[in-house]
């Protein structure tokens, strides 16, 4: 059985802008983390592959680490936030590389051969997102619904913005003259919180393509475990 996923835009009473919220359903939905940089010659395929995943694979996130960046190219998308993510992910490994495929925090080493088929694991919450775009700012709203009253015990909760559909010319480094193509990219990542309701508004970056941004929302246990996760995007209103 796949993870169910429901996604529906709404128009706000009282409002111009639409909301578009999506709930997890019943079946946990698996969170596929991947390390990246654009410094790193090794890490194109990984960005290619997580860009071309099926919807049913799970909810992907693209981390850019910034420690490639001292050979000689920036990546604009790294930051030293989601290196330390990495290091703290991996305590158990001792180190830390690119591409780095992880999935509910396991590392997964052989990612390019495909993912194991997810299970029909029930998760033991339900997550609704909701979310109200406006011309500078995005309002979440993030809903667990525990259905097993002990997982709530140390459980986390996390929010990441993510765009995608981005592209960058390598002008240095291991990379140099590629045009590299990016999706599912944190530019912001939210958390720890406590696993319960939450309202958000992020401020949007002028940069930031507003069509190509979305939020996911997703729950870890105390081991750094996916409980549960889920994912929607919103266009801006006209």
């Amino acid at each position: 059985m796949r993870p169910l996923l429901f996604a529906l835009c709404l128009i706000a009473p009282g409002a111009h802008a639409a909301t578009c919220t999506a709930h997890s359903g019943e079946a946990r939905t698996r969170l596929i983390e991947l390390y990246t940089s654009e410094g790193c010659s090794s890490c194109p395929p990984a960005d290619q592959w997580l860009s071309r995943l099926p919807a049913d694979s799970g909810v992907p996130l693209a981390f850019h680490v910034d420690y490639w960046d001292r050979l000689g190219w920036k990546d604009p998308y790294a930051q030293a936030a989601f290196s330390q993510r990495q290091r703290a992910r991996n305590r158990g490994l001792g180190w830390v590389y690119t591409p780095q495929v992880m999935v509910d925090g396991e590392d997964m080493r052989h990612w390019y051969r495909g993912l194991p088929p997810a299970t029909a694991t029930r998760a033991p919450l339900t997550l609704r997102l909701a979310l109200t775009p406006a011309a500078h700012f995005l309002d979440v709203t993030i809903t667990p619904e525990f259905r097993l009253e002990p997982a709530r015990a140390g459980a986390k909760l996390y929010l990441a913005l993510t765009e995608k559909r981005l592209e960058s010319r390598i002008e240095a480094g291991e990379n140099a003259r590629k045009t590299l193509r990016h999706d599912h990219v944190v530019r912001t990542l939210l958390g720890p919180f406590p696993a319960s309701a939450l309202r958000h508004r992020f401020a949007l970056d002028r940069q930031w393509k507003r069509n190509d941004l979305g939020v996911t929302a997703f729950v870890l246990d105390a081991r750094g475990t996916t409980l549960q996760a889920v994912a929607a995007a919103c266009p801006p209103p006209a």
